[in-house]
């Protein structure tokens, strides 16, 4: 199954968040086929936009186990998350990477 999670930062934490922002990254390069897409959420279309949150698409078997996944980032163990995440289930049918 697939889940799109949105996951907003607390107030005050861009510097907690360039901080921890490797380890971050890094958790999700080690979760193999489970991540299929993520980043930032923006404050903005400009050039002064700023990261506010992350979001990601996950293949994972269930609910559950999308939620651990999440609970696993650093951003989540460290409190950058403010506890605001949506998971969200979906059904993929176009894009690249699932041709129509």
């Amino acid at each position: 199954m697939h889940y799109i999670v949105l996951a907003r930062d607390a107030d005050g934490m861009a510097a907690m968040r360039a901080q921890h922002r490797q380890s971050h990254v890094d958790y999700w390069q080690g979760q193999g086929e489970a991540l299929l897409v993520a980043g930032a959420m923006m404050s903005g279309d400009g050039d002064d936009a700023a990261a506010m949150g992350s979001s990601f698409l996950l293949a994972a078997a269930d609910e559950a186990a999308a939620r651990a996944l999440i609970a696993g980032d650093p951003f989540s163990k460290l409190g950058i998350f403010s506890g605001e995440v949506t998971v969200q289930r979906v059904r993929p049918a176009i894009g690249t990477l699932w041709p129509a």
